[in-house]
């Protein structure tokens, strides 16, 4: 995008009349019934944006003009230059609906590439119903999968926009039965994954029929469209909207069917507001006991109620400190209160609250419950906070911890020119993880290496940019991307023992690999597993800590560093310093000395750690690679020339699917094998390839590669080139 475009974009956002909505959004917030808490989610490119200037110029916020081109919710200049959503963003619409009086739509722009779905999954925790967006040319594509999975776990209730229908008009050239017949096939595709994803009590209602009104059709660029409900009133057939398209009668269109009227229509009708929707989510959301009075307040979206909320994203902001989002389950939120945060224990004062108006806050006295706001003064705050009235702190449980779909699997080593600058480096890296979760950062115990982790190249690349922007004159250097591997173990080790370094406390442990079906376990809900019997750590790698031991009760004055040892263990295998996963250890026995000052938590420990390593040596230790799944859209014929770079590749094809002139190629392809191959395969389509990739899951290393790569990973980390033998941490047989 030109500095023309990026100027008139910013104008545009001036623009907008912000305040004057304002008054009327605070006296409608203590009527919960005419609230809806909205999120917009689909595939990149199929339009969110575009549909939310609509809405955003349908209900007076934007020039009609300007709606489409102005992207106001896209207002970081990077994503106006790539032209895509990377972060959520939050604004409060004042919606006059002509039969039912006026409403609060609280509504969130999100991404649609993998590489930021982890702000999907943090928005939807804020949201009530979801207008799932698709394009009418591509269909559902694997994002569209991901993003309703994931609006499903959280009990978001969806309806379906099937936008860019001008386009089967004009470019497609598609009868009007032939139209027909591809939106029963994509409403049909939509209940297929409410079916497999949603919940027995939930799916049949929530699914999408155009004869009740929650599915709408048109065109978000031209700003049309409609529900069946709606064309009937404006006795409008398709026939004469496709009549009125091939004469270029956009504007007409817009006109007799105005896109915002059918969306936020569609939404007030069908999608509950926070009194209705708190009822069922709060049960899955939070796992306290919803007959106390917080739980009773929280479903019942009481005002009166002890205050409780969830922190959804937190931002840096240069003048008033930490911004965190946050949606009000219960209670007023007021500047001047005293909040404690369960997860921090700590306790902190709101100095002011704002709700948001696209890139703008504005201050407000104090916001509802119900509602979607913004927070100063939270400085401890992280994503998946809870926060409760600091009288109300007593027993309270904290919200369900936010589960993500992605995983960092490509790390870059960032480190300053100069070397004084570390500290400044170091805490910039660490306010950047802290507003984004899905970036790792880490310290390379072998070279003094920070590390950044992320879900894909794109998410380490705008991490950079941005991390570039916030240290200000210091140069900074990253390496190239690299991947992320794991360790774990094919097969049950040997009781292993060692002793602490002063040898005065002796451990014995087993290594073996965790069923798969616990592996999942941990993943879905690591709590549940927690508090199995014997369970003493789950960390967030799914390795656990059992306790086989005889005598539990002589554990516990050293529990804690025998967790720090299993987590020391973890974090970095003996094969090369990459985390271990899926890996299950057994704590067998336990002789601690009996003078206290031999028994020190380094000594416990340092000597559980070697035990560990010495038992998962003899457990054929392996290497995991991170895989992505993989869809290729390409013209039907260069569909060959595809499958032959991503079989060269290592990849496997799992899939050919033809949508008109187009082949759809779906399959999996191991991470490292991508890097350079955006570049390969638009050089061999001539552009006309497009492809997005996921993480999948992990799987094992080729072992033809796994020499290779374990000896450049140990000369990287300046480790020895020889992995070590069990002999070295084993001091003795049980």
């Amino acid at each position: 995008m030109s500095t023309s475009q990026l100027k008139s974009h910013t104008q545009a956002c001036k623009a907008m009349p912000k305040f004057r909505q304002i008054p009327h959004i605070l006296i409608l917030m203590a009527n919960k019934a005419l609230i809806r808490n909205l999120g917009i989610i689909a595939h990149i490119d199929h339009g969110k944006t575009t549909l939310t200037d609509a809405l955003l110029a349908g209900t007076g916020l934007l020039p009609l003009k300007a709606a489409g081109s102005a992207r106001v919710l896209d207002y970081l200049e990077e994503e106006q230059k790539r032209g895509i959503t990377m972060k959520t963003a939050n604004i409060s619409l004042l919606y006059k609906a002509a039969d039912s009086g006026a409403f609060i739509i609280n509504l969130v722009d999100t991404p649609g590439h993998v590489d930021f779905t982890g702000k999907v999954t943090r928005a939807l925790r804020s949201i009530d119903g979801a207008i799932v967006v698709i394009d009418a040319v591509e269909e559902i594509m694997p994002q569209t999968e991901v993003v309703l999975r994931q609006a499903l776990e959280e009990r978001v209730r969806p309806v379906l926009f099937i936008n860019k229908v001008d386009r089967l008009i004009t470019e497609l050239k598609l009868t009007e039965n032939q139209i027909r017949e591809r939106f029963a096939r994509i409403i049909r595709g939509f209940n297929d994954l409410i079916d497999l994803y949603g919940e027995p009590e939930f799916k049949e209602k929530w699914k999408a029929d155009p004869a009740s009104g929650n599915v709408a059709f048109g065109s978000a660029l031209h700003k049309w469209g409609f529900t069946i409900g709606m064309a009937r009133q404006q006795n409008v057939n398709f026939s004469a909207i496709m009549a009125a398209h091939n004469r270029a009668a956009h504007e007409t269109l817009a006109e007799t069917l105005p896109l915002h009227k059918a969306i936020l229509g569609m939404a007030v009708r069908h999608l509950p507001s926070p009194l209705e929707a708190q009822k069922y989510r709060i049960p899955k959301i939070w796992k306290g006991d919803v007959g106390s009075a917080v739980g009773r307040a929280m479903a019942e979206c009481d005002d009166n109620g002890p205050a409780v909320a969830c922190v959804t994203s937190v931002q840096e902001d240069s003048a008033a400190g930490l911004i965190a989002t946050c949606r009000v389950f219960s209670g007023m939120v007021k500047s001047g209160s005293r909040f404690y945060l369960v997860n921090a224990q700590a306790e902190c004062v709101i100095q002011q609250v704002y709700i948001y108006m696209g890139a703008f806050r504005e201050p407000v006295a104090q916001v509802s419950a119900g509602n979607i706001a913004a927070f100063s003064g939270l400085q401890l705050a992280k994503a998946g906070e809870t926060i409760i009235a600091a009288e109300h702190r007593e027993g309270i449980v904290p919200f369900e911890r936010i589960r993500y779909v992605a995983e960092p699997v490509v790390t870059v080593a960032v480190e300053p020119k100069n070397p004084l600058d570390l500290p400044v480096l170091f805490e910039a890296m660490r306010k950047l993880a802290v507003e984004d979760p899905n970036l790792a950062l880490s310290v390379s115990a072998e070279t003094g290496e920070y590390l950044l982790s992320g879900v894909g190249a794109l998410h380490l690349e705008v991490a950079l940019k941005l991390l570039k922007e916030r240290v200000g004159g210091i140069e900074i250097a990253a390496s190239s991307p690299r991947v992320v591997y794991r360790e774990t173990a094919a097969k049950e080790g040997i009781i292993a023992v060692a002793r602490s370094p002063n040898k005065q406390n002796r451990f014995a442990v087993q290594v073996s690999p965790l069923p798969e079906a616990l592996v999942r376990q941990i993943e879905q809900d690591k709590a549940s597993v927690e508090r199995m019997w014997g369970v003493l750590a789950v960390d967030d790698n799914q390795n656990l800590l059992l306790n086989c031991t005889e005598s539990p009760q002589r554990l516990q004055e050293v529990l804690n560093p025998i967790i720090s040892g299993f987590d020391f263990a973890c974090k970095a295998g003996p094969l090369c310093g990459e985390p271990m996963r899926g890996v299950q250890v057994k704590l067998m026995g336990v002789q601690l000395s009996e003078n206290a000052a031999q028994r020190d938590p380094a000594e416990v420990m340092r000597g559980v750690g070697k035990a560990i390593f010495s038992s998962f040596l003899t457990a054929t230790p392996m290497l995991l690679e991170p895989v992505y799944s993989t869809v290729i859209t390409v013209p039907a014929e260069l569909a060959g020339e595809c499958s032959r770079i991503i079989s060269s590749r290592r990849g496997k094809i799992s899939c050919f699917e033809q949508k008109g002139a187009s082949t759809v190629i779906s399959g999996y392809i191991p991470v490292a094998e991508t890097f350079g191959l955006s570049e390969e395969l638009r050089g061999a389509t001539s552009g006309r390839a497009f492809w997005q990739y996921i993480f999948s899951h992990w799987e094992r290393l080729p072992e033809k590669l796994e020499t290779r790569v374990i000896a450049e990973i140990r000369r990287r980390k300046g480790l020895p080139p020889n992995v070590p033998k069990p002999e070295r941490f084993l001091e003795e047989t049980p």
